[in-house]
């Protein structure tokens, strides 16, 4: 983190924390020596008996000891709402669901000082992302407002993407799948690995077993935060979608089979209903037609046998 080594003047008193957690303690700086992006300070407490000194990082400075009220305020409510510690798993798809569904204007995903809370920056265009008021998630999970923003828990967190996967069950699932796509042709070819600034090679056993280990239960994740039943209806719309495809080329190649054969009327009868009669969201949608006058409804006559009783 950088830190202004011009912000330090000596004689001045600031509160000083060892730890993001730890309380605030009155010190004094006695001296001050700054670093590039840094300084590094000698401190004495105040409050020690032993008047203890030390050097200290300026970033273990947090405010002037005249703002240690407001500041503690705020650092226990941080402590307040640390209620959840999100796995690798989990934390890969908060973030891939926020990168997905939600931009920096409306929330942001924090990793410091609490890992994964959310700062919920536009209250009204967050509710239409996640199809509901976002009032249900704040009455369940910890939060408190900081500088006219909302801050919420890791545990609320989980709760907002999940909300926002079962609003946009098909976006999700549409990367979910273009992700498989990819991890497959991996597990065939081998692929690339990024280690440091450097992309190396790798085979397809080890794309196999970082596939497993890794992308799959992340993917797995999103397909559960998107619901069981969404998950069902988008792979059967895409199965019958393709099932279709194949069946077209199918009957591509008998009718060119049937024309090759002499039977050319038949071929162009069967082709021209194959087009005809084509089944599409169009025309499965029912239409509503205007009442019809009497005068324009056609007459149908039907010819019956005269019986003689």
């Amino acid at each position: 983190m950088r830190i202004d080594p011009f912000r330090f003047t000596v004689g001045d008193e600031w509160a000083y924390r060892q730890s993001d957690h730890g309380p605030s303690e009155r010190v004094r700086i006695l001296a001050v020596e700054p670093k590039k992006t840094s300084a590094r300070l000698e401190i004495g407490f105040l409050d020690d008996p032993d008047e203890r000194v030390e050097k200290v990082p300026g970033s273990r400075l947090r405010v002037p000891w005249s703002e240690v009220g407001t500041f503690d305020a705020l650092m226990a409510n941080w402590q307040r709402i640390d209620d959840l510690s999100l796995d690798r798993t989990e934390e890969a798809c908060v973030e891939e669901i926020f990168s997905l569904l939600i931009s920096d204007d409306v929330a942001e995903l924090l990793w410091s000082p609490v890992s994964c809370a959310t700062d919920i920056r536009d209250r009204a265009r967050l509710c239409e992302i996640i199809g509901g008021p976002i009032d249900d998630i704040l009455a369940s999970a910890e939060w408190f407002d900081h500088d006219g923003r909302t801050i919420l828990s890791p545990a609320g967190t989980l709760e907002l993407v999940e909300a926002a996967c079962r609003a946009h069950p098909s976006q999700v699932l549409d990367l979910v799948i273009e992700q498989e796509a990819q991890s497959r042709h991996k597990c065939k070819f081998g692929g690339a690995h990024r280690v440091g600034l450097d992309n190396r090679s790798t085979s397809p056993e080890w794309e196999y077993d970082w596939c497993r280990r890794h992308d799959r239960p992340r993917r797995e994740l999103l397909r559960q935060w998107c619901g069981h039943r969404a998950v069902t209806h988008h792979e059967r719309f895409l199965a019958a979608e393709a099932e279709t495809h194949r069946l077209d080329i199918l009957v591509t190649d008998l009718l060119k089979a049937l024309d090759n054969l002499g039977e050319h009327e038949q071929a162009a009868r069967f082709a021209e209903d194959h087009e005809r009669d084509r089944i599409t969201p169009h025309t499965m949608r029912p239409v509503v037609e205007r009442p019809l006058h009497p005068s324009v409804i056609p007459v149908r006559e039907i010819k019956v046998r005269r019986r003689w009783w």
